[in-house]
């Protein structure tokens, strides 16, 4: 990447700012697209704005080789439902379609594990089946996931109508898991698991460490693929103590499942590998075993 033009919208974000810095590591020129100024190291250019202001967007992917959007609300329950559903389709919308306008080259977007609504589902629901993969079934009762699905679908009609080529990201559950050494993500992990058991079944039982995300981004910049559906990257071990079919037969018992070594994600990766050649380096285990978690004491509501 030397020397390439990089613009990221949302680079001063959880995923952004490694992102930023990895692609200055590797010889990009980047410039971030922000609301907010943030100091993102050296030779960094920061332009802020907002992604669904067309003349703002237009400014700063005007000579860019590439752009990464990453720019959007990040989650459900953040914002009121119709500024999730905006912000993120009309930003989304809005970037691709100035980049596409201006040239650009290559552009990455991120979507989300959400993209099929099962994860945030009011109902209980889970796939149809495991280890799961961007074909699974859909389902929407939530304007965070919907609004997921809705910018892969754009992506899909802007690369029909342009030469630009175009890769989306279903990223997992992202977080820097190394933070206070890896406690404040095992926190998390034991209010997820909580909280709503069924939900993290049906995203796999699944995260990525933000290097590796931000890894992700360098792999999808740098490789040809369709514009949808995103793809799924994911650390390849679960954040479980136990074996993943014990998991399976806890969480999902009725879900026809296919044999799963130790602790494998039930998530088939297939993508990530054979298009992106990409294979996430960080793993809990190596770095903070403590944090792993207990399906079985969760669902009791028993401390971990």
């Amino acid at each position: 990447m030397t020397q390439e033009r990089i613009l990221v919208t949302g680079g001063a974000g959880l995923i952004g700012a490694p992102t930023v810095r990895h692609l200055a590591s590797l010889g990009a020129h980047v410039t971030v697209l922000d609301r907010a100024v943030t100091d993102l190291g050296p030779g960094i250019e920061f332009l802020t704005g907002d992604v669904t202001d067309l003349d703002t967007v237009r400014r700063a992917v005007k000579g860019q080789d590439a752009v990464v959007h990453l720019a959007g609300i990040p989650g459900p329950h953040l914002v009121d439902d119709l500024t999730t559903y905006v912000v993120n389709t009309v930003g989304t919308y809005t970037v691709l379609h100035a980049s596409a306008e201006a040239g650009v080259r290559k552009a990455v977007y991120a979507s989300s594990i959400n993209a099929t609504g099962l994860p945030l589902n009011d109902r209980a629901l889970l796939p149809d089946s495991y280890p799961f993969d961007e074909d699974t079934r859909e389902d929407f009762t939530d304007s965070y996931s919907l609004s997921k699905k809705a910018n892969e679908q754009a992506a899909a009609q802007i690369a029909r109508h342009s030469s630009m080529s175009i890769t989306g990201l279903r990223f997992p559950l992202v977080r820097d898991i190394l933070l206070d050494g890896g406690d404040r993500f095992a926190q998390h992990l034991r209010t997820l698991m909580d909280d709503d058991p069924r939900r993290a079944a049906a995203e796999g039982w699944t995260y990525l460490h933000t290097d590796d995300a931000a890894r992700a981004v360098a792999a999808a910049l740098t490789h040809e693929t369709p514009p949808a559906p995103g793809i799924l990257v994911a650390a390849s071990r679960t954040y479980l103590r136990e074996d993943t079919m014990t998991a399976l037969a806890r969480w999902a018992p009725d879900v026809p499942a296919q044999p799963l070594q130790g602790r494998a994600v039930p998530v088939d990766l297939w993508r990530a590998r054979d298009q992106l050649q990409f294979e996430a380096a960080t793993l809990l285990d190596d770095v903070a075993p403590h944090a792993l978690v207990s399906c079985v004491d969760a669902a009791l509501g028993v401390e971990t």
